[in-house]
């Protein structure tokens, strides 16, 4: 779907992304953003560290495969906790390669059940492809060319991080015209609750439309018994395995 003169628009420089954290327990604490152009094909890298105190994801490495074809890997999302409470998340995808994929798999939001927590895009463009062969955590896509924009996201799910109902805990990031939402996301089911990052990465493709807005719908009184989940597992020094 990006055409050959679009690729050549691509932003090279990478962009530095400052988060601002907005909730009580300040989950994310920083991001950056660059491309590079690999043999005629655009890959983006989204770069995310995690703070949730003594809250630590398990280290991972979570291939991204063509599901038309198994064999073919796109990209990689690796979790890494070296030091306590700090959590890198760093991804890697060929943007190009995603793009031309014709039967990615329709979303209409997080595994819990609520909608995407992004204003500004069309909601039925969103698309989705298993992070390695997981059913319950997912790379996201929405993409509007004609609009010129494109937000990239991922859930890791982990059931750790249930608090017995539907809700969504999220902070938000804006520098340079690029703006950002990650936190966690709790659901009744399992599968249903996790660590959610979504990013617009519409400088790609050299965007002059205004920025999509990311926002949370969770009420207070919900947001706060997620958050006494989260003291909860910090209590414990507890370590979240990603599904």
């Amino acid at each position: 779907m990006i055409s050959s003169m679009i690729q050549k628009s691509v932003l090279l420089a990478a962009t530095v992304l400052t988060l601002a954290a907005c909730s009580q327990e300040g989950l994310i604490k920083g991001a950056a953003l660059s491309t590079k152009i690999t043999q005629g094909d655009v890959y983006v890298s989204l770069k995310t560290q995690v703070d949730s105190n003594n809250l630590q994801i398990m280290s991972v490495q979570l291939p991204i495969y063509n599901p038309e074809n198994p064999v073919e890997m796109l990209g990689m999302l690796n979790v890494s906790s070296l030091v306590p409470g700090i959590t890198d998340i760093d991804l890697v995808l060929n943007f190009s390669r995603v793009t031309k994929i014709p039967a990615l798999q329709a979303e209409k939001g997080l595994p819990n059940g609520t909608l995407f927590p992004v204003m500004g895009v069309k909601a039925d463009e969103w698309y989705s492809i298993p992070l390695s062969d997981s059913r319950v955590s997912k790379l996201y896509l929405n993409l509007d060319l004609q609009a010129s924009k494109v937000v990239l996201g991922y859930a890791l799910g982990t059931d750790s991080l249930s608090a017995g109902i539907v809700a969504n805990l999220f902070t938000g990031f804006s520098a340079q015209g690029v703006t950002g939402y990650g936190g966690v996301y709790s659901g009744l089911l399992p599968g249903q609750s996790g660590v959610a990052v979504f990013a617009d990465v519409s400088s790609i493709l050299k965007s002059s439309a205004s920025g999509v807005a990311f926002v949370d719908r969770t009420s207070k009184s919900r947001q706060n018994k997620v958050a006494e989940k989260l003291m909860q597992l910090n209590q414990r020094k507890s370590f979240l395995r990603v599904r």
